[in-house]
């Protein structure tokens, strides 16, 4: 705790307020509300063609963590035998917006910027992982890792998703359809 001195020179605690946890109560609400979101995205994600061509595989979903997967076959090679950055950076945008539509509403990739380090040769499995960096009013900002199997880091980035107002446990707004 703090101290603020007030007129007149009455010194008054100042609790810190932003050090308070939630309560047990209120964890559990947002415990149960993010486990809905994952039951409705997970599938969802899974449906989408794109996702299932390159192999997509969720092993974490959370508003401020995921990670997925991707096996490195031979349909996702480009020219010289690596995996084609194109297939990376869609798979990587797939994932960070599925992090960022965790805050519970359907998120829109705002910039995207990965950078590549290393060629994906030699392993089986991409690894991607999403780390929330900022949330905003309606922007949030991930920070992003791609490794293969030895933990080596292939690509990183950072990745900006505008939270639009169609809410993940509403109707639904299908683009396009």
């Amino acid at each position: 705790m703090g101290n603020c001195v007030t007129p007149g020179n009455v010194t008054v605690p100042i609790k810190n307020i932003y050090k308070r946890k939630a309560s047990k109560k209120l964890r559990k609400a947002r415990s149960e509300k993010e486990a809905a979101m994952r039951e409705k995205m997970i599938p969802e994600l899974y449906a989408n063609e794109y996702n299932s061509f390159i192999g997509f595989e969720i092993m974490e979903l959370s508003s401020t963590y995921s990670k997925a997967r991707i096996k490195a076959d031979s349909r996702l090679h480009n020219t010289y035998g690596s995996i084609h950055g194109g297939a990376l950076l869609s798979f990587v945008d797939a994932m960070a917006g599925a992090t960022a539509s965790m805050s519970g509403y359907y998120a829109t990739t705002v910039s995207a910027n990965l950078n590549f380090l290393l060629p994906a040769v030699n392993t089986e499995y991409i690894y991607c992982e999403c780390m929330k960096l900022k949330t905003g009013k309606h922007i949030l900002v991930f920070d992003i890792r791609v490794t293969d199997d030895e933990g080596n880091l292939l690509d990183s980035g950072e990745f900006s998703f505008f939270a639009s107002k169609v809410p993940v446990l509403g109707d639904n707004l299908k683009f396009g359809k």
